[in-house]
């Protein structure tokens, strides 16, 4: 059943190979191939030169057919895009000498098709050419192939083994997608690249050997390719080199791919290699402990996906790229550990970035500790899982729509914790729809502030209201108590003022010759300064030692004026 997913993901990334022609375009040629088409009653022809015709339909109902090197003084040359396409019928088709060319899809989706031999004038075979002949099972290419567009033999799901003729020079993307019979196939050697996906979802090649001049090995050829046990290399081929069956470049930096069949439970990845390419240990059913080199930079997209024996598993610090699905559907995995997370410092190392669904369907994981260098993680990356069928109409589950047009459902996973730092770490359980939770290790002192000042305002806020809410229910009579309250605590407040001063001081010196400045009352409520003149003297009198004020001339004219 684990290969459901694998063929969910297929249909996800199969390429239509049919073209939809604008309206005003079809009627054109519509229009010209009335006038330079005809048909024998199986076969519908078109004049492509003054002598040469090419064979552009056929009617469905056919289930053998042999062309004709010519007809009614024509000679066949070709066979045009499309020409056979969904012939469901067809069984057997012999192609004539004279012909040279066979266009895009010609046979796409003839799946009673069963044998065919491409004559040796062919140079060429367009993409999709055999796309979902699903029956074939012998297929001779003839020997002058140079090249092989896209998806060739895409989902020829019945073809056990092929022979590649040596004149092939290029090999496109996908070629031999979900060829789940294909044992074994030769590379010829002036083939110097693979196309990505080459060999995706060959479900019973059990061994490859990569020829002298090839140079460069497309993304995930080999991914899907569970039964792959044995990879070897020429001896005379200077860009790649095996180690213990496994595959590497000639400086052993990049791990290119782990045969998913290989017996070991266990493997180390060697000292210097920076990069785990894409796809390389993809479906590595018996492995089941993995370590991890301490230089290592790079994991690839799809590296240990659907890796389910692995149990645990420790990331070094001089990782900086986790790609997207890298660790997803590692079912078995129950430990994953940062190297440095739990540091007090949160750890060293150059910044890390995490792909989409990194560990997706980890479902035996409850929680994972990131370090402070993180500052990307893509989507559903942690805590999100597959739900169960009976799950799928949960308001609990969202739909994660692809850019093919389809879709996964993802919900939370239970019991899971997300534990980190404020950052990347709470930005992702932040933006993710789903409800995880999150334990931060740092103080975050943004959330502090912000929810500091909120409470403040809120205080203010509830403080005017409750002042305006009283004042508003006060009645009558309280009013006119608190207006009576603040004219008595006015009043008191203006008996406390100081008093006024006339300007007039006496001065009297004291035992310890300090001067006296006594205050003087409102001029209104004084003796009158005459009075004040005779007080004098008779102070002057009673006292034994005392200094007498000079006489104000002022003073005695007031005195004389008085009497």
């Amino acid at each position: 059943m684990k290969y459901l997913r694998w063929i969910a993901a297929a249909a996800a990334m199969v390429c239509s190979v049919s073209l939809l022609l604008p309206a005003e375009v079809t009627l054109a040629e519509e229009s010209t191939e009335e006038s330079s088409s005809f048909d024998d009653g199986t076969l519908t022809y078109t004049i492509i030169s003054g002598t040469q015709v090419a064979v552009t339909d056929c009617v469905t109902s056919a289930t053998n057919i042999s062309i004709m090197p010519e007809i009614d003084g024509y000679d066949i040359v070709a066979i045009g895009d499309e020409a056979f396409a969904n012939c469901e019928n067809l069984m057997s088709l012999t192609i004539p000498s004279s012909v040279t060319s066979i266009g895009e899809s010609a046979f796409y989706g003839c799946t009673q098709l069963q044998s065919l031999k491409i004559p040796d004038g062919v140079t060429a075979l367009e993409n999709g050419t055999f796309f979902q002949c699903s029956a074939l099972q012998e297929l001779d290419l003839g020997s002058g192939i140079t090249s092989l567009g896209d998806m060739v033999f895409g989902y020829c799901t019945s073809l056990t083994e092929l022979t590649l003729p040596d004149s092939l020079e290029t090999i496109g993307n996908q070629e031999f997608y979900y060829c789940v019979s294909l044992k074994q196939i030769n590379i010829p050697q002036k083939v110097k690249e693979l196309g990505s996906y080459t060999f995706y979802g060959c479900l019973s090649l059990t061994e490859f050997e990569i020829p002298a001049q090839l140079e460069e090995i497309g993304a995930m050829s080999f991914v899907a390719c569970p039964a792959l046990q044995t990879i070897s290399v020429d001896e005379n081929n200077v860009n790649y080199k095996v180690v213990d069956d496994v595959l590497y470049n000639a400086e052993q930096s990049i791990l290119y791919l782990y045969p998913a069949a290989r017996e070991e439970t266990s493997f180390t990845v060697p000292d210097g290699v920076l990069v785990i390419y894409a796809g390389s240990f993809f479906s590595a059913a018996n492995l089941q402990q993995i370590t991890l080199n301490a230089d290592l930079q790079y994991i690839g997209e799809m590296a240990f996906d659907f890796c389910s024996g692995l149990t645990s598993l420790t990331i070094p610090e001089s990782v900086t790229n986790i790609e997207s699905t890298a660790f997803a559907d590692c079912t078995g995995l129950t430990s994953v550990t940062f190297a440095g997370a739990s540091d007090e410092d949160g750890g060293e190392g150059e910044d890390l970035e995490i792909g989409d669904f990194a560990f997706f369907c980890c479902d035996a994981v409850k929680s994972i500790q990131l370090p402070k260098r993180v500052t990307k993680i893509g989507q559903y990356a942690f805590g999100c899982t597959a739900p169960e069928d009976e799950e799928a109409d949960s308001e609990d589950v969202v739909s994660v729509e692809s850019g093919t047009g389809n879709s996964l459902q993802v919900k939370a996973l239970d019991g899971f914790q997300l534990i980190g730092y404020t950052g990347a770490a709470s930005d992702y359980v932040d933006s993710c729809e789903l409800d995880i939770a999150f334990d931060s290790v740092n103080f975050d002192w943004k959330t502090f502030l912000f929810w500091s000042v909120l409470s403040v305002v809120l205080l203010a806020v509830i403080f005017v209201a409750i002042v305006i809410v009283r004042k508003n229910m006060m009645t009558a009579e309280e009013r006119l108590a608190k207006r009576e309250a603040r004219k008595a605590q006015e009043a008191l407040a203006a008996s406390a003022e100081p008093e006024f001063d006339d300007g007039y001081h006496s001065i009297v010196d004291d035992e310890e010759d300090n001067e006296i400045v006594e205050e003087v009352a409102p001029y209104e409520e004084t003796i009158s300064h005459a009075q004040l003149h005779q007080l004098g003297h008779a102070v002057q009198a009673a006292e034994s030692e005392s200094i007498a004020p000079p006489a104000s001339k002022n003073a005695d004219d007031k005195e004389k004026s008085t009497d």
